[in-house]
């Protein structure tokens, strides 16, 4: 078989945070020095997280990457965002109809409703309809993040704030039948995914507008960077990093990511929490402290 390692100087690499490079705590310092390290080479360092740019901003800059730096992918490939300013560079939201439906459909189940905005361009990051409030998984999401909330019965139709996101939070085997309802319902129109959330514990079922992924936000970086998908390396531990490893030149996955992951990847490198993202930057540089392939 032939080594991916061996035939390209790969030019971005592409890093999930939770789970990858974050494993109940701040980065390791093996896998930032890593980063850096990769940076120094001369390949672009990508953030790619399903956290919002208020959630990920103290992570990237503990990492402390050299100049230039990067713009990060956000909110699982519905925002991309330059980390000096925390401006939006781009964003994929849903269309004002599906997510009202999407939405109201949630709420028919029971589900207090998350719909996430652009909170750079709009004075708030959240809508949330229903009664949250004493909901022990909503209280203990929103515990931990700096967000401004909007509450209200519904989404607006018309005049309103298109959502990058809308989620719900419930235990694994509830969100994993949520987002089957989503699939079934919403056919073509949306994409989404149950993912674990290992910073609160929960999972989350969430939906994002039609090709909003990580990989369409790194093909939106790549063109920006002149680096097409073949020329990219991806790391990742969950489902919303199928899309980039899948579409990456070269990827790789920790040893207890689910087996869709590790079936994706080129790679199987340590597990989470034991340097997964030094591993594979070690990989990728080579015995000559280059990218490989240079």
């Amino acid at each position: 078989m032939t080594d991916p390692f061996a035939q390209l100087a790969y030019r971005l690499l592409a890093v999930d945070v939770d789970g990858t490079l974050v494993h109940g705590g701040p980065p390791a310092e093996s896998d930032a020095a890593a980063l850096r390290r990769a940076a120094e080479a001369g390949m672009i360092v990508c953030l790619c997280t399903g956290r919002s740019w208020p959630e990920v901003r103290d992570v990237w800059a503990r990492l402390a990457l050299p100049p230039p730096r990067a713009p990060v992918v956000c909110v699982g490939g519905a925002l991309v965002v330059e980390p000096d300013s925390g401006r939006t560079l781009y964003s994929r939201a849903f269309d004002r109809d599906t997510a009202a439906d999407l939405a109201d459909a949630l709420r028919g189940m029971g589900y207090p409703v998350m719909a996430l905005v652009d909170g750079w361009r709009e004075p708030f990051d959240y809508y949330l309809l229903g009664d949250w409030r004493g909901e022990p998984l909503y209280e203990r999401f929103f515990a931990r993040r700096p967000s401004r909330i909007r509450e209200a019965d519904r989404l607006p139709r018309t005049g309103g704030v298109r959502p990058l996101r809308i989620s719900v939070l419930d235990g694994a085997d509830g969100a994993a039948e949520t987002v089957a309802a989503i699939r079934r319902r919403f056919p073509g129109r949306v994409e989404a995914q149950a993912i674990h959330l290992p910073r609160t514990g929960v999972h989350i079922a969430e939906a994002f507008a039609g090709g909003a992924h990580k990989l369409s936000a790194l093909v939106y970086v790549g063109q920006g960077c002149r680096v097409a998908p073949a020329a990219m390396a991806a790391i990742g531990d969950d489902l919303n990093d199928l899309a980039m490893l899948e579409g990456a030149g070269v990827s790789a996955a920790p040893a207890d990511a689910p087996e869709p992951l590790r079936r994706a990847a080129d790679r199987v490198v340590a597990p989470r929490g034991c340097g997964p993202v030094a591993e594979f930057v070690d990989a990728l540089l080579g015995p000559a402290g280059g990218p490989a392939g240079r």
